[in-house]
């Protein structure tokens, strides 16, 4: 985790460079800020001011002081489960490390836990799954990787996972272990957790569904050089609409050099938030499967397919998959989409 951590008193200031020193051994990266201390640097140009920009560049804030100085220097800039870092306070002699936000999701009681064993001091964890050693799925979906679609849903889950009503499992991929105390696989209840990265239906629209997406879906892509990034969205939305699929499963966007600097598919994967990944025609063509052939584009780019080799051999890259969509095209534009091999591992 990137982490900032921040004193206000000399204590306070042994106790940050005591956690630089650990939590850096741990892997993370850390930057400490202060008033007092050496290598700290100082807390610009007001702590709220600080806070803000630390909220946008980091996964992890330490404070180490009071919690209501935490407590008022975050708050104006909260905005949920899936997107707040993780906030620990710590007391400025080490004795409490407490998780005070985004404890599953962002990793705070993790990262209170490892504090507390640096300084030899007591983590304080409040979520009530963790005090009752109960399944939490918004740290289930953490370790798997899972998007949450519908984060609010959780607290349904969450409820009745602690007041013992079951919770039904679906998923549409394999699942190796045994499930948690309190879910039932394929067992319709009043609340239930579904894997998938299908679209929903109305039905499950109406039900009581916390929707976990694997982003597990690569896209083979081609097109014509100076079609705009409009263009190449609309035919990929649609043929994600037309097969049912969600765009949060797709995890990255492939094609062959020839594309490494096409400013319409560099922005779509920008605006997507997806790696984009090219290979040479050589390495495309030796990707073995049944592919769309088309001369035309042999002619111009050395191999006969672009998308649909793109996207397998990308999932390939990464550990094995599947040609799930084969070649659509539209406005010279061609998509297909690979993917990945995955399981729900409990």
């Amino acid at each position: 985790m990137k982490l900032s951590i921040v004193c206000f008193t000399k204590a306070g200031a042994k106790v940050c460079n005591l956690l630089l020193k650990g939590l850096s051994a741990k892997g993370h990266v850390c930057q400490g800020y202060g008033k007092y201390g050496d290598g700290l640097l100082p807390v610009l140009p007001s702590l709220q001011d600080f806070t803000r920009d630390q909220f946008a560049r980091v996964d992890g804030m330490i404070f180490i002081g009071a919690t209501g100085i935490a407590v008022r220097s975050i708050a104006p800039f909260l905005k949920g489960k899936t997107e707040d870092p993780a906030v620990v306070v710590m007391d400025d002699k080490g004795i409490f490390s407490i998780s005070l936000l985004s404890g599953h999701m962002g990793g705070a009681n993790e990262l209170a836990k490892q504090a507390a064993t640096i300084t030899g001091g007591q983590p304080v964890i409040t979520t009530a799954t963790d005090l009752h050693g109960q399944f939490a799925v918004d740290l289930f979906a953490k370790e798997q990787g899972l998007i949450l679609l519908n984060v609010r849903k959780v607290k349904l889950v969450s409820s009745a996972v602690l007041h013992g009503t079951p919770v039904g499992f679906f998923s549409d991929f394999p699942i190796e272990g045994d499930l948690p105390e309190g879910l039932y696989r394929n067992c319709l209840s009043q609340v239930n957790i579904w894997i998938s990265i299908r679209k929903w239906d109305k039905e499950e629209k109406r039900g009581n569904y916390l929707k976990l997406i694997p982003p597990i879906l690569v896209l083979g892509i081609g097109c014509r050089k100076g079609v705009t990034t409009d263009a190449i969205e609309g035919v990929v939305d649609q043929v994600l609409d037309e097969w049912n699929l969600t765009g949060e499963s797709l995890v990255s966007c492939a094609s062959i050099d020839l594309k490494k600097e096409e400013p319409g598919i560099c922005e779509f994967a920008k605006r997507r938030n997806l790696p984009f990944f090219t290979y040479p025609a050589d390495v495309l063509a030796e990707t073995k499967g049944e592919f769309t052939a088309s001369p035309f584009v042999k002619r111009v780019t050395g191999v006969d397919n672009v998308c649909e080799r793109a996207a397998l051999t990308c999932v390939r890259e990464s550990g094995g998959g599947s040609l799930l969509v084969k070649k659509q095209a539209g406005k010279g534009i061609t998509v297909a989409l690979a993917v990945r091999d995955w399981k729900v591992i409990v």
